[in-house]
């Protein structure tokens, strides 16, 4: 799941909600910009509707060892359609919207239905096993949600 040569030493604690902060959102928006590009779309707009620079954009292009943004952890590829879904979703809003404000909403939306998706899927606990030293093998805590 994460790059070998670039992992850190686990932290002794991080909440899941700060791994999705600092690693999920940053290789979500890469794989979504790179499905983008893929489908023609100019990196100016990409870099607007992720709320990103453009120069955030160039890096995501750039090869894993020569990148510097959104590498830590890799979506599994069994998950992929769900990430073309989002991005076909994010587009057809985008091109229909006059009002570009509101797309911010469908945007937020689609993030969210995709951390869920990496929830339910057991992702985002084995991100925590990954990144921190007192999560059990067994815990089930990302996944399950509030007892």
């Amino acid at each position: 799941m994460t790059s070998k040569a670039r992992r850190k030493p686990k932290r002794t604690w991080l909440m899941p909600q700060e791994l999705e902060v600092w690693y999920v959102l940053p290789a979500l928006r890469r794989e979504i910009a790179m499905l983008m590009i893929e489908k023609g779309r100019p990196q100016k707009n990409i870099a607007k509707m992720l709320g990103v620079t453009e120069a955030a954009v160039s890096q995501y292009k750039l090869p894993r060892s020569k990148r510097s943004r959104g590498d830590q952890i890799t979506i599994p590829k069994d998950l992929h359609h769900e990430l073309e879904k989002s991005v076909d979703i994010m587009l057809e809003a985008w091109d229909k919207l006059e009002d570009k404000e509101n797309i911010y909403e469908d945007m937020t939306h689609e993030i969210n239905r995709l951390i869920k998706v990496l929830r339910d899927a057991g992702v985002m606990c084995e991100i925590h096993r990954e990144h921190c030293v007192h999560v059990a093998d067994d815990c089930q805590a990302c996944k399950d949600g509030a007892r």
